[in-house]
Formats: C-alpha cells, sequence, structure tokens
C-alpha cells in the first residue's frame, strides 16, 4: 500500500501533461496517417 501513495502524487501531477498532449496526439494522427503509406508506395 504505501508505494501506491507514493505513485498517486506522480499520477496527478504527470495528469495534466497527458491532457496536454492528447490534443496534440489528435492532431499527429492523421499526419501519421497520411504520411505513413509514403514508404509503402515506395516500394516496387
Amino acid at each position: 500500500m504505501p508505494i501506491a501513495y507514493c505513485l498517486f502524487p506522480i499520477a496527478y501531477c504527470l495528469l495534466p501533461i497527458a491532457y496536454c498532449l492528447l490534443p496534440i496526439a489528435y492532431c499527429l494522427l492523421p499526419l501519421a496517417s497520411c504520411l505513413l503509406p509514403i514508404p509503402y508506395s515506395l516500394l516496387p
């Protein structure tokens, strides 16, 4: 149990960062799906 009590503050600290990075990930996702076929199209 003491380990969980130690990790909770870290989780609360990382949560806002995750909420900040989430929109960026959603923005990069279409970009990645757009760039992903390019290496495949270069294959013979």
